[in-house]
């Protein structure tokens, strides 16, 4: 057994957000706070690359069944992790201690730590190179130059917390929801709806095959979605928040098809630009992407917080954060792209684990973060869960890789703990 848990005693000032302790029942905040919140976290420039992604691969109806559907299986996850979130106050890293244990839950915390410290470096150095396609000939946005201050801008709410990105994810996300709409129907009203919709492509791409390119845009962040529900007042107010962000989330979604329909443009830059939206493009690039880094780098600190309790947080994601932009303005980051993808493949089935706790072994009363609270210090039946689920999805390559991967370890831990159970029963 380890060691009872210290809590941080870190003073509490007005940008204090609990990281290694229960959110406090008088500190949640409303729907409308976490709807914004995970909007800010799902929707960033990537979601309408993703929506161009579906338009040169599907037929338009097929595309926005994908969008549909994928929207509802990512809801619906986010939901259920969120819910556990929700329930406890505590983030997803400290919630993996019951079914991974003490010791266990800090090897979770740095894998998805390492994981959304490698996006936010990427998406640092993609915001650089975005901003120098938009405005070639400044200075201030040559690819280095817009990549460093890019990412203070991104660390900058990260630090402050919560409420920071809160702030900001209140004033962007309307704007978000507002751009993508009108984006979309810019395109529709220069080119007609019809011709959109008859729209063909060479050798279309199954139902499967948009719902897994939709679901995967977003499925880490639903996984973690935690981190943003321990604010909330109930479960139920993280289910009324996760509607609104998929509907923002499936809107930005269909913007980028539009938009990609309509101009058989390359790139989604290149599709607003012909459009006529260029400084809207910016302002999309600027928004969609500050509220969604903004949210790795916090994912990650909280999660180095569940490896070490007593870091300041402000600090480690300061240091994180300046560590990772100069990564990304020296282009490091684009050579392991790869392991990044690989652990998307990987990640999911944690979510799966702690979701077969929780919810189907029925485990919840066992979920105490009171700070007397002993756990085990590994359990190796979770993690034998992931690596299962992980690599039955990555040998075979059918359907969605993501969600195959949460089903096939919630069904080899159920199996795992039930024959534990029978096991310890018998003894």
């Amino acid at each position: 057994m380890d060691d009872k848990l210290k809590y941080n005693e870190e003073k509490e000032d007005q940008f204090y957000d609990y990281p290694d302790r229960p959110v406090p029942i008088d500190k949640r905040r409303s729907q409308i706070n976490i709807a914004v919140v995970t909007t800010g976290m799902a929707v960033a420039m990537s979601t309408l690359y993703t929506g161009a992604s579906l338009a040169q691969t599907l037929s338009y109806r097929d595309a926005v069944l994908s969008i549909v559907i994928g929207c509802i299986i990512l809801g619906i996850i986010a939901a259920f992790t969120g819910g556990i979130g929700a329930s406890k106050g505590v983030s997803f890293s400290m919630l993996a201690r019951k079914p991974f244990g003490r010791e266990g839950s800090k090897i979770v915390g740095l894998v998805f730590a390492i994981s959304m410290l490698g996006w936010f470096s990427y998406q640092c150095g993609y915001f650089g190179e975005t901003i120098h396609l938009l405005v070639p000939n400044a200075k201030w946005a040559d690819p280095k130059i817009a990549t460093l201050w890019g990412g203070i801008l991104m660390m900058s709410t990260a630090i402050v917390g919560f409420k920071g990105m809160t702030a900001l994810s209140m004033i962007a996300s309307p704007l978000l929801l507002g751009m993508c709409l009108y984006s979309g129907i810019h395109a529709i009203n220069q080119y007609g709806y019809s011709a959109i919709v008859q729209s063909s492509v060479d050798n279309p791409a199954s139902l499967g095959i948009g719902i897994t390119i939709v679901v995967g845009g977003w499925i880490t962040g639903a996984i973690l979605q935690p981190d943003i529900s321990r604010y909330a007042k109930s479960p139920k107010h993280n289910g009324i928040g996760i509607v609104i962000a998929m509907i923002i989330f499936a809107v930005a979604n269909w913007g980028g098809l539009v938009i990609a329909k309509a101009t058989m443009a390359s790139t989604i830059m290149d599709g607003l630009i012909i459009l006529g939206l260029g400084t809207m493009a910016l302002m999309i690039v600027i928004l969609g992407q500050w509220t969604s880094n903004d949210n790795n780098l916090y994912s990650a600190a909280l999660g180095i917080i569940n490896i070490k309790p007593g870091v300041n947080k402000h600090k480690i994601t300061a240091v994180c954060g300046i560590i990772f932009t100069l990564i990304a303005t020296v282009g490091i980051q684009n050579y392991f792209i790869y392991f990044l993808e690989l652990l998307g493949t990987f990640l999911p089935p944690f979510g799966g684990v702690l979701i077969a706790d929780y919810y189907i072994l029925k485990e919840q009363e066992k979920y105490k973060f009171d700070g007397e609270h002993e756990y085990e210090k590994i359990k190796p039946i979770a993690f034998i869960s992931v690596i299962v689920g992980g690599l039955f999805s990555y040998i075979f390559k059918f359907g969605s890789t993501a969600i195959n991967s949460i089903l096939i370890s919630i069904i080899i831990y159920i199996i795992l703990s039930t024959m534990l159970k029978k096991s310890n029963t018998n003894d």
